[in-house]
């Protein structure tokens, strides 16, 4: 059996109202492929994440892969696929959260096939199993 380091396939978004003070934000998922981009990852929070996202991507070009999603805070964003070039080469998943409030707002994010993002007021937690909000809205969606 291959040595599989990331399961991330599926992430739910939940963006309570008051998420980074009622303001719009990104949230970058970001999968390294190198050893070296992971040892760099693993140490930076998203304040140093963000103003290096662009000279990372140059620099690792052919081992990096970035998710990027803009948050509307009270705005969910359910089912989002994760499809990655190789599962088996991934070392890991690491989620950026550009809040304007302190904290560290990185989370390795490999361990899960799906997870629930939960951004709250002042900080974001993530879940590995699906929540009542999540249900809900898929239910009233279909």
């Amino acid at each position: 059996m291959p040595d599989i380091r990331v399961w991330l396939r599926k992430i739910d978004f939940e963006v309570n109202p008051d998420a980074n003070r009622g303001e719009p934000f990104v949230c970058h998922v970001v999968v390294a492929y190198s050893k070296d981009l992971y040892d760099r990852l693993s140490g930076m929070d998203a304040q140093g994440y963000f103003p290096n996202s662009d000279s990372l991507q140059k620099k690792y070009k052919d081992s990096i892969k970035i998710f990027k999603y803009d948050m509307i805070p009270g705005k969910n964003k359910l089912d989002q696929n994760i499809k990655l070039r190789s599962y088996r080469k991934a070392q890991a998943a690491f989620l950026f959260a550009r809040y304007s409030t302190p904290g560290k707002f990185m989370e390795n994010i490999s361990d899960s096939a799906s997870i629930v993002v939960k951004f709250l007021p002042y900080k974001m937690e993530v879940v590995s199993a699906i929540s009542l909000e999540a249900i809900k809205e898929k239910v009233i969606k279909y």
